[in-house]
């Protein structure tokens, strides 16, 4: 039988602190999901409190043009590694109570919009349930995707009104005649025929407008004037005219309305000032939750001599508060240090525009900061920097490296701008082909094989040479 024997390896495994999943777990958030969890832990830890008197008194940041030596500490620490250094001075709001994710209401949608129409026709009951019903069986862009059949049939069963089909046809045009004009339609193509019949222009017009939607789509697609004018037997100069007037039209009539089922927005965590030594990144005053320790709460409950169970209960929850503070600062300190060395690393970029973008990898910020890419990119993800130059997401800055003349390189993001600029300022008789707009890069020193000059077209969502060709 074999002898048992005991033996000694050596293992490392990596095993986080609750301290440091708690900074990761806040790292990685939104800045809408960090309020919710703040929400969560202030209704969860009596001994976590807003500050609210530490910045009352202080000025908020209003201008760009800020001396370098005036220029606001809000958030950010002299060593993003260290968390006690991080300060909360200029971060006070110009209204106290002013919440930005409170100021995120509901828009009102298009079914409510049509519905507050409806209510002001008088309408027998039967008709206007009739309209109701069709109204909530428009999809996301405002289209009947469904039959009138089947909505007079599912409506009988539900509402309990016959299925007579003339009347739901009554009632469809009722619906129909609401505004945004096209409302109802079963696609786009329907829904710019409704919005024709309702502009007021010569009949003429209207009819050809109307021939080029329904019969011709792939010449007004390509913008073939000339095969379309042959076609109708009209001139191409009438052509041009009911093109420019399809153009005028909405093919999405709901584009304008909320979407019932999700709705978003951006709120920057990151604020680009402007200082005489350059830019200076800065957490946005009116999002940074000023947390604290409770120390009063605590210390009343120390003099109490609690004991026993109640005594380690609070101990628990003030290290939970002490932790969730620190994880807290760290975050904004690490996402204030990130934002800093990107715009450190892409000055030019807020000067010059997109052209501008250096390729940047999360290594480069990694290695600058001391940090893992993988701190870096949950430091990136879903958080925004607003600058003079817009709102970005700071991952959009992250771009690989294209090969350029003289050992130079350039960003994949500048040269999709290239590729945009050039289609911008080409002849719309003789649009730019693919390997066209190669030699284009090629002479500003970025070489592009012509499938990849492709890919980054439909990135930018740029049609191909043959549909963006206009005949004159």
């Amino acid at each position: 039988m074999p002898r048992a024997a005991l033996s000694q390896t050596i293992t490392q495994k990596t095993v986080l602190s609750q301290q440091l999943r708690q900074s990761v777990e806040l790292l990685q958030l939104s800045g809408p999901e960090l309020q919710r969890e703040l929400e969560v832990q202030l209704l969860s830890n009596p001994l976590l409190k807003l500050d609210e008197e530490s910045s009352a008194a202080e000025t908020p940041i209003k201008s760009e043009e800020l001396p370098a030596q005036q220029a606001p500490e809000a958030g950010v620490a002299h060593d993003f590694r260290e968390p006690n250094y991080l300060t909360w001075r200029g971060t006070a709001p110009e209204t106290e109570d002013f919440d930005p994710y409170g100021a995120i209401g509901s828009q009102e949608t298009l079914s409510d919009y049509l519905l507050h129409q409806l209510g002001c026709l008088r309408l027998a009951e039967d008709l206007r349930m009739r309209c109701a019903w069709i109204i909530g069986n428009l999809d996301d862009e405002g289209f009947l995707s469904d039959s009138l059949e089947e909505l007079a049939r599912d409506g009988a069963q539900v509402i309990g009104v016959t299925e007579d089909l003339y009347a739901w046809q009554e009632a469809l045009r009722l619906v129909q005649g609401l505004d945004p004009a096209g409302i109802a339609a079963d696609g786009p193509t329907q829904s710019l025929l409704i919005q024709l019949s309702r502009l007021e222009v010569s009949e003429e017009e209207r009819t050809i407008a109307s021939a080029l939607l329904t019969r011709m789509p792939e010449a007004l697609a390509k913008r073939d004037h000339k095969a379309a004018a042959r076609a109708l037997g009209v001139t191409v100069e009438k052509i041009e005219q009911a093109h420019a007037l399809i153009l005028s039209l909405n093919p999405h009539p709901a584009s304008a309305f909320a979407d019932t089922h999700e709705t978003g927005c951006v709120i920057a965590e990151v604020l680009l000032v402007k200082t005489k030594d350059g830019w200076k990144a800065v957490l946005n005053p009116d999002v940074v939750a000023r947390l604290r320790f409770d120390d009063e709460t605590y210390n009343l409950l120390t003099q109490a001599k609690l004991q026993g169970k109640d005594l380690a209960d609070w101990k628990a929850r003030a290290r939970d508060a002490r932790g969730f503070v620190r994880a807290l600062e760290m975050r904004y300190s690490t996402i204030t240090a990130v934002a800093q060395t990107i715009a450190d690393m892409q000055e030019a970029f807020f000067t010059e525009g997109p052209k501008a973008l250096k390729p940047m990898g999360l290594k480069d910020i990694a290695a600058r900061l001391g940090l893992s890419e993988s701190t870096v990119s949950r430091a990136a993800a879903g958080k925004y920097l607003q600058s003079p130059s817009g709102t970005f997401e700071l991952k959009y800055f992250f771009s690989s490296a294209l090969a350029g003349d003289d050992g130079q390189t350039a960003s994949a993001a500048a040269a999709r701008q290239l590729i945009v600029e050039a289609v911008a300022k080409e002849n719309p008789a003789k649009p730019l082909s693919d390997a066209a707009i190669a030699e284009i890069l090629a002479s500003h020193g970025i070489h592009l094989a012509r499938r990849t000059v492709a890919k980054y077209r439909e990135i930018e969502q740029i049609p191909p040479k043959s549909l963006r060709k206009r005949s004159s």
